[in-house]
């Protein structure tokens, strides 16, 4: 009996006889290799980290989807809570933790998605490498902090409280 290959990562449903999802191109597994998969996932994220370094800070679901990056790159992590005010008005902050060895390589796996969802930051980035204003691709002198042409803001400061 054949039995349907499933995507690891967006969890479709294919013929036996197809290897890599059309949607996301990942090599597709058999319901066997799928459990096994998502096993070696679990003890990934849930293996305990110590001296655990922050790689990144935010909101749940945030946090849970760059979580599933590193997890699906096989970088292990967790989420940990910082717990706000009591009031409920701040919100819970939440921490993906990797250990120091891994804090590089967590910080690139996430740069790279986060470059891949947002395709328009790399165009963004190209221009200002080449001196270009990344709104209108004017060109710019390395001390400008606003664009002449557009008036794009080139530089955040931050102000102390």
């Amino acid at each position: 009996m054949n039995q349907n290959k499933l995507c690891p990562v967006c969890q479709s449903e294919y013929l036996h006889h197809i290897q890599k999802c059309v949607d996301c191109g990942a090599d597709l597994l058999l319901p066997e290799e799928q459990r096994k998969a998502q096993e070696e996932k679990k003890l990934l994220g849930d293996k305990a980290l110590e001296n655990g370094a922050v790689v990144r800070e935010g909101d749940l679901d945030w946090m849970t989807e760059l979580r599933e990056v590193l997890v699906h790159a096989g970088i292990p992590c967790k989420l940990h809570s910082e717990l706000n005010c009591k009031k409920g008005c701040c919100g819970d902050k939440f921490q993906l933790v990797v250990s120091p060895d891994n804090l590089d390589r967590a910080q690139q796996k996430i740069e790279e998605y986060f470059m891949a969802i947002n395709p328009e930051l790399l165009t963004a980035n190209e221009l200002i490498k080449e001196g270009k204003c990344p709104a209108c691709g004017f060109p710019l002198a390395t001390d400008e902090r606003e664009c002449p042409e557009c008036g794009l803001s080139l530089l955040i400061i931050e102000e102390e409280q």
